[in-house]
């Protein structure tokens, strides 16, 4: 398994899936020492090392590199490409002859370290796509020049040719591969997901919720829109007083967020910044709703964030600034109000509807959403159908999880 980010670092998936796999078939993890989400190493870490540990039955190996969670394009790329490099020389030597070559495509550089795999031993290859590559960079402003993105775009069509089976992570990027080339055969869904997300469920009811709290809990980058946020905060203060917006997380644009909530005198804006998961995920389930909103763009019509499925766990009415496949989701949940993620004034009237509704409707829709996650997002369904991928001899089978 191929990836640059792995627990404990805030994406369990890729240790969710290689702790099932490993409980019958040898699993080695080849990853970045852990430095996500602030692009800084964790306290302790010896990055300048090649270390091996085995962790719930994976062999899991780290390899040093360059960490970069900026908005320079530059230090990005370099930070992308000297992962690949690294893991490209030390994989061959640790992994053995793998039947099976997994890559978690965040960045889709990492894809490089998996030819060797391919071309000597003729393993197997899976991709999973979490995020359409390049056009993701496009959507959030990082990479604007067009000779740039032609030169991404090529390679990461070259590579996912390579690839005997591509996991999509929603329906609309499994139709852009298709329409990029890639086999239908070679390419199948399943959605991401966060951990605890499961255990949230079976306790939720018991949280007392805070009527007073609104909570958005995610990445504060560029494609988050969380701007809107601030901003829609601003014109409710005086309106409505007692109504707070608690901002969990951290990312590229946090100072300037910090500073444009200073200026518009948003003083019912509480940033928390980076916490634990399971801290974040409680406070999302206690509040009186939860937000989640993206940069409009026609990118984000094809993808689904993955905080969209914990929200539905969480349980708590669900203030969505979306589009497409999001938003049909957010939408079909039954426990939804929608807005619009670049006009303020469209949350200030969706925070007022909410408000608007009885205790009964609001405990209305947070059943609908566990329920909805329950049936169609619980984790041990995704994992399982992840481990009969990864574990068949056959590449092509058909996701049979995900709601039409």
């Amino acid at each position: 398994m191929l990836t640059q980010v792995y627990s404990p670092e805030p994406n369990f998936i890729t240790a969710d899936v290689a702790e099932a796999v490993a409980r019958d078939s040898d699993v080695i993890v080849v990853t970045a020492h852990p430095n996500y989400p602030l692009g800084r190493f964790y306290p302790g870490t010896r990055f300048m090392r090649v270390e091996k540990s085995t962790v719930n039955g994976v062999v899991v190996w780290r390899v040093p590199f360059f960490p970069d969670h900026s908005l320079s394009t530059l230090r990005r790329a370099i930070s992308y490409l000297s992962f690949a490099a690294v893991a490209s020389v030390v994989a061959p030597l640790v992994a053995g002859r793998p039947d099976t070559v997994w890559v978690y495509h965040g960045p889709f550089t990492t894809g490089l370290s998996s030819l060797f795999f391919k071309i000597v031993y003729r393993s197997r290859l899976v991709f999973t796509c979490a995020d359409l590559w390049p056009a993701s960079f496009v959507a959030a402003g990082v990479v604007k020049s067009r000779f740039v993105l032609s030169l991404a775009g090529a390679y990461n069509r070259a590579l996912n040719r390579a690839a005997d089976l591509i996991i999509c992570a929603t329906r609309g990027a499994q139709r852009q591969l298709a329409e990029a080339g890639i086999a239908p055969q070679r390419l199948t869904v399943i959605p991401v997901w966060i951990g605890g997300s499961r255990e949230l469920v079976s306790r939720a009811a018991d949280i007392p919720v805070d009527a007073n709290s609104i909570v958005y809990a995610g990445n504060l980058g560029p494609a988050q829109k969380v701007e809107t946020i601030i901003l829609a905060a601003a014109a409710l203060r005086s309106e409505r007083p007692s109504i707070r917006f608690d901002i969990y997380g951290s990312g590229a644009s946090e100072a300037h967020l910090r500073e444009l909530a200073n200026r518009v005198e948003a003083t019912n804006v509480t940033f928390h910044g980076r916490v634990p998961v399971e801290q974040a995920l409680k406070a999302s389930a206690a509040g009186l709703a939860q937000i989640i909103c993206l940069q409009p763009s026609p990118f984000f019509r094809n993808t689904i964030p993955s905080k969209l499925f914990s929200a539905f766990a969480a349980g708590s009415p669900i203030l969505y600034g979306l589009q497409g496949e999001a938003e049909m989701l957010a939408a079909r949940s039954g426990g939804g109000i929608g807005f619009d993620a670049s006009e303020p004034q469209t949350l200030v009237t969706a925070v007022k509807q909410l408000l608007s509704l009885t205790t009964s409707q609001r405990e209305s829709m947070r059943s609908s959403l566990r329920s909805y996650f329950s049936t169609h997002f619980d984790p041990a369904l995704l994992i399982s159908r992840y481990s009969e991928i990864l574990k068949s001899a056959q590449p092509g089978l058909t996701a049979q999880r995900f709601p039409d």
